[in-house]
């Protein structure tokens, strides 16, 4: 829903060459009433937006959802991160600077730093770094004082894509997001410099997303076996498999 929006995909088109990649099949539940009805859901999964250099190198990654405008803002951020890549001195030197000034501004204020366009057509073009192009939160706004904050629905009639625009639950998603996740995205990127999606994209899911995708229940585990008396229902080795998905991480982020 957020990539079909005719901005976000303008956006996207514009100034990228977007590929996408299922990280694992699509999760669905099937209820059975007993009475010949049933309902079949695919869960809610999620979503990453990685910026790549032609390599496969990392820039920086998005997680999970966001509202529209906020996505479109820090995709042209990113966008400018990457166009400032090889103006300078060492790529990634640059990119470990961007990555601990990011980390350190979310860890203080709550709020990634802004990436200043242009940098390389003024007098600051001689030496491209992560002082010449990072500014603080707010820098582009300028003061705004009498702009209202959008207003959002609780419930969005979503076949229709302007009330879908102001979902609720999207903008509390995008606060998440950029509070909680960019962080400890940027302290995952600077620990392992020059990374290709293959060699973090697990560790991402299961520690940033918290959706663990080689667990096989997807964290649901614990909640679907651990008190149902029924044990004769579960599959084989569900009970131990769910069990076991706890105490797995701290093994998985060593090996990662």
């Amino acid at each position: 829903m957020l990539f079909s929006d005719e901005n976000v995909a303008k956006e996207i088109n514009d100034k990228f060459e977007p590929v996408w990649v299922s990280v694992r099949e699509v999760p669905t539940v099937t209820i059975d009433f007993g009475n010949g009805h049933k309902i079949k859901r695919t869960l809610h999964g999620n979503v990453a937006s990685y910026v790549l250099t032609a390599d496969g190198t990392i820039v920086d990654i998005l997680p999970g959802l966001y509202e529209r405008d906020e996505y479109v803002k820090q995709l042209n951020n990113l966008f400018w991160v990457h166009h400032y890549i090889p103006l300078s001195r060492n790529a990634q030197v640059f990119l470990a600077d961007y990555h601990r000034e990011q980390a350190q501004s979310i860890k203080t204020s709550g709020k990634a730093l802004e990436v200043r366009p242009f940098a390389d057509m003024s007098k600051m073009a001689i030496e491209i770094s992560t002082k010449t192009i990072l500014r603080p939160p707010g820098w582009s706004a300028g003061p705004k004082s009498g702009v209202k904050p959008t207003a959002t629905v609780e419930h969005p009639d979503f076949s229709k894509p302007g009330e879908l625009a102001h979902w609720r639950k999207l903008f509390e998603d995008t606060a998440v997001n950029e509070r909680e996740r960019r962080g400890p995205v940027h302290a995952m990127l600077l620990a392992h410099p020059g990374a290709k999606p293959a060699d973090v994209t697990k560790q991402l899911y299961r520690e940033v997303l918290h959706a663990d995708i080689d667990d096989p229940y997807l964290g649901l585990g614990e909640t679907l076996f651990k008190d149902y008396p029924f044990t004769e229902d579960n599959p084989e080795g569900a009970s131990k498999a769910s069990l076991g998905a706890k105490h797995s991480a701290p093994k998985h982020s060593q090996a990662i």
